[in-house]
């Protein structure tokens, strides 16, 4: 009798845990190298608390000075101690510009300003005398206290080999295993080298820039907008190259307006060359757009936050990182999803697997403004950005079907086994952030796998190998949850596919979200049952990588390689450059682009013919329109120099009263790592910072504004 009663204890048992539902998101938090950034809440702290009457005190020194000790630690608004409460266990929390010292006596190993690695011991008290090692490690251990993963640290700029492996030991004793490597170090990758020789679970980002937070000729009607990494792109061969001797790659800044779009063209125009060749091993970091994230198979460095309101300029809530009725600031649970998502399936390298993209090209555009964005040339213009609409890594191409505009959607097998799906909204200008539902097809290669989605949908219909005879249960978690509910008998299946209506997916994928969160619904999948079907060796597609094609110039060429909309043409000892109306240049390509450290141009210009006005500037150029560009030069007319970075309009500019010969010599310097720039025209000098928009010189040139000047051909040192 009583080994009958336990009999049937142990049936019911059985039949109890066959019937608990399971949980689909693993417990242990992701190891994969994502992070959340304290970049944009150190804009966001400039001038906290007021209503700002200029934007002149918004500079990127000025966010430097916000990072500190109070900001990370203080207990009531703290970045450590209260932002991604859900899901900080996921990520590594990554101080960014401002953190090392401002003495150079204090720099043990070298190192320029923003590459010595250690801490400013009067924005870090609590650390003060400790050796830079030491510092790091209890740096790491107080923010591991707080719940997260551990901490990331930001540099900028070129060191020594020496000074790398001196870096690498700090870190190893420290256990920093993450560094984000904001420009430089990209000539011979020091700092790679040491790292695989000294402590290889160290992860190194390196980036080449993007030419600015919007991809070129923004300003034009084209049916596409390709980026500075395509074919022909002024970046391309410095991207390959990173790819090459990185871990991770960051796709860089994009405007928060249309960061989808720009973001999507950047990450398509690296696939598409790189796919099926594993020497391109860095993973792709597409900054803070999660959600496409999880359909592409890449890393994120989220820097939202949920602050808003708390700084205004005008009246007007401003956060140039963070602006739009998208309202980012409200979408944290979105971070936290793909936190968790990143348990599941994690992101791989860019040259790993096929890539495939659509040939129609989705163009979102809008018209910017002050509070938009930190890159004042778009002030008042319609911005327009484009990307593919279905891309797809190791899988077919959705298919869409859509009654007005379609989302841009996003699809990929990922190496272990799991399936991201991504559908994401779109801009236009009369509606700066909409999220269509569209009809979304994907074909599944394992039906036994997990399947993650995110987005709005209409519906979304999976298509697997063979008929679903043997499947018992369809189990649906939101990404947030812990534990999955059994959505069989609301989802219809008709022989090899199976259709999710998109309320339900809304109504699963939000379940567990946060009070008054806007984020687009996310959630995780997964069939039981018998003989789950599993696509065969067909089901890749082929495809090879891309190859450069043959490129029409869309502006004529002058001479030696100049471009651009001013008359050009040569004379003894240089160039005679006129204009026929405002802001007219012509540009050059340099054989290397210059991405980080100090660059140096001197030349002379003096005023030709017989125009009204006298003028004459150097264009430095981070893209072959100008769109991210200084301008250093001098209103002879008004016996003026003048540094200013490119924008709508040129004579709002900072200026210095000087004296002008026939001919006068000016020299340019511009530091790339401190985003500084000086001219100087005899003894007068001209200092100014630049934003982030303008992160490398790619194309050197001469501007004019209603004016004929002669240059000479400049020098760069």
């Amino acid at each position: 009798m009583k080994s009958l009663i336990i009999s049937m204890l142990l049936i019911g048992l059985f039949a109890s845990l066959a019937a608990a539902p399971p949980r689909l998101v693993p417990e242990d938090p992701s190891s994969a190298p994502n992070y959340w950034c304290t970049w944009y809440a150190q804009n966001y702290w400039i001038g906290r608390g007021s209503d700002l009457k200029s934007l002149k005190g918004v500079t990127n020194a000025a966010a430097r000075d916000e990072l500190n000790e109070h900001t990370l630690f203080n207990p009531k608004d703290g970045w450590a101690t209260t932002y991604l409460p859900n899901s900080r266990q996921d990520y590594i929390f990554l101080i960014d510009h401002g953190w090392q010292t401002k003495d150079p006596s204090k720099r043990i190993a070298g190192g320029p300003a923003f590459f010595n690695l250690v801490a400013e011991e009067e924005d870090f008290p609590r650390y003060a005398g400790l050796e830079p090692g030491e510092l790091l490690k209890r740096f790491n251990e107080d923010i591991k206290a707080e719940g997260w993963n551990s901490l990331g640290i930001w540099t900028r700029g070129n060191i020594t080999p020496d000074q790398a492996r001196t870096f690498v030991e700090w870190s190893k004793d420290a256990d920093i295993r993450y560094w984000k490597i904001d420009g430089g170090d990209t000539a011979a990758f020091h700092s790679y080298q040491a790292k695989q020789e000294i402590f290889p679970e160290l992860v190194l980002e390196y980036v080449t820039g993007a030419g600015g937070n919007l991809n070129p000729k923004w300003d034009r009607d084209l049916p596409a907008y390709p980026s500075v990494y395509d074919f022909g792109g002024s970046l391309r061969e410095p991207m390959l190259k990173c790819l090459k001797h990185s871990d991770v790659f960051r796709t860089y800044d994009a405007s928060p307006l249309l960061m989808t779009s720009t973001t999507l063209r950047r990450t398509h125009d690296i696939l598409k060359q790189t796919q099926q060749q594993p020497e391109y091993r860095a993973v792709l970091n597409v900054q803070d757009d999660c959600n496409v994230a999880v359909g592409l198979g890449v890393l994120v460095a989220s820097k939202r936050h949920p602050e808003m309101g708390e700084r205004t300029y005008k009246g007007r809530d401003l956060h140039h990182q963070l602006s739009g009725p998208r309202t980012m600031q409200k979408r944290i649970n979105e971070v936290d999803r793909f936190g968790r998502w990143a348990r599941i399936a994690p992101a791989f390298p860019a040259g790993e697997g096929v890539y495939l993209s659509s040939e129609t090209e989705l163009i979102d555009r809008c018209q910017f403004t002050e509070w938009d964005t930190w890159a004042s040339n778009t002030y008042g213009k319609m911005v327009s950005q484009s990307a593919p609409a279905v891309m797809a890594r190791n899988m077919p191409l959705a298919v869409v079907d859509c009654d007005g505009p379609p989302p841009f959607v996003c699809t990929t097998t990922y190496p272990n086994g799991p399936t991201g799906i991504a559908v994401e909204g779109r801009v236009a200008p009369d509606q700066k952030w909409f999220e269509p539902r569209a009809r979304v097809t994907v074909r599944i290669k394992d039906a036994s796998q997990p399947i993650g989605i995110v987005g709005h949908y209409e519906s979304l219909t999976l298509e697997f190998a063979g008929p679903l005879t043997g499947l018992e249960h369809v189990w649906a978690q939101d990404l947030l949850a812990d534990e999955a509910v059994d959505i069989r008998s609301k989802v219809v299946t008709e022989g090899s596919r199976l259709v999710l209506p998109g309320k339900l997916l809304e109504q699963i994928g939000t379940a567990a979200g946060s009070e008054g969160d806007l984020s687009a619904p996310g959630l995780v999948i997964r069939l039981e049952g018998k003989e789950l079907p599993v696509a065969g060796e067909d089901y890749l597609p082929e495809v090879r990588p891309a190859v450069e094609e043959a490129r029409v110039a869309a502006r004529k060429t002058k001479v030696d390689g100049y471009r651009g909309e001013a008359t050009l043409r040569k004379v003894n000892g240089g160039y005679r450059v006129g204009s026929d109306g405002p802001r007219q240049w012509v540009l050059r390509k340099l054989d290397e682009p210059v991405t980080t450290g100090t660059v140096s141009f001197t030349w002379r210009m003096k005023p030709a013919g017989k125009s009204a006005k006298k003028n004459g500037f150097l264009l430095l150029a981070s893209d072959e329109d100008a769109v991210a560009a200084l301008c250093g030069g001098a209103w002879l007319g008004s016996n003026e120099i003048t540094l200013f970075e490119n924008d709508a309009t040129w004579g709002n500019d900072k200026r210095v009263e000087a004296t002008f010969h026939a001919e006068t010599e000016y020299r340019l310097d511009v530091d790339l790592d401190r985003r500084e720039a000086k001219l100087s025209a005899g003894d007068k000098v001209i200092r100014t910072a630049f934003s982030e928009s303008f992160t490398s010189i790619s194309h050197v040139g001469f501007g004019v504004h209603h004016a004929e000047t002669e240059f000479t051909t400049p020098v760069m040192k």
